[in-house]
């Protein structure tokens, strides 16, 4: 008997120890890979502000094709939806009404005719995208919300969404850059982080 009880203390100092280091080494996982994605948004915004910056203010609706947004446009359009989305996917308020839809679109093209103003809600969304992000847990990170806009409407964690967010950013500012591009000036330099 008293060796099934040592077996048995054993056995439970062992477990412990286990479950001990997988949560630790979970949780260090988790830290370095929350330091790399503040890391990346700091980057993303300082990139994403010189771009801003290069445009001179009266290019800013310069259009390279009537099908597409101006400069101007893409980068409302990147401050817009970066306030909208972390707001919904990760905050988790309410989608707006189908009418307000149309409301947004004009106030992408009045915002994308200003300079001041696109650099103004740029920096605010990625502050704030920033700061939302510094402040969840891993639990909240998993945390999951759904795509109301998407008729399947499909669950995806809370990380992922910030993914999301991060790839829409990716590619409209690639948009933006090809119009500073087409008005001849140089675009920043491009960097990973």
């Amino acid at each position: 008997m008293k060796k099934l009880t040592n077996y048995l203390l054993i056995a439970a100092i062992a477990i412990s120890t286990i479950a001990f280091i997988s949560n630790k080494e979970a949780s260090s996982s988790f830290t370095i890979e929350k330091a790399e994605f503040l890391e990346f948004l700091d980057g993303n915004k300082s990139y994403t502000l010189e771009l801003a910056e290069a445009m001179p203010a009266d290019k800013y609706t310069y259009k390279p094709h009537d099908s597409v947004r101006s400069f101007g446009e893409q980068l409302a359009h990147m401050g817009m939806s970066t306030k909208f989305l972390t707001g919904i996917f990760i905050k988790g308020e309410a989608m707006p009404p189908q009418e307000a839809f149309a409301e947004f679109g004009k106030m992408e093209k009045e915002m994308g005719a200003s300079k001041e103003a696109c650099i103004e809600a740029l920096t605010k969304a990625l502050d704030d995208m920033k700061a939302t992000y510094e402040s969840m847990s891993e639990e909240q990170m998993n945390e999951t919300f759904t795509v109301f806009f998407d008729p399947n409407q499909p669950k995806f964690s809370k990380k992922r969404g910030f993914q999301f967010i991060k790839d829409h950013m990716i590619h409209h500012r690639g948009q933006a850059l090809v119009s500073l591009r087409m008005q001849g000036i140089k675009a920043p330099q491009y960097r990973l982080y």
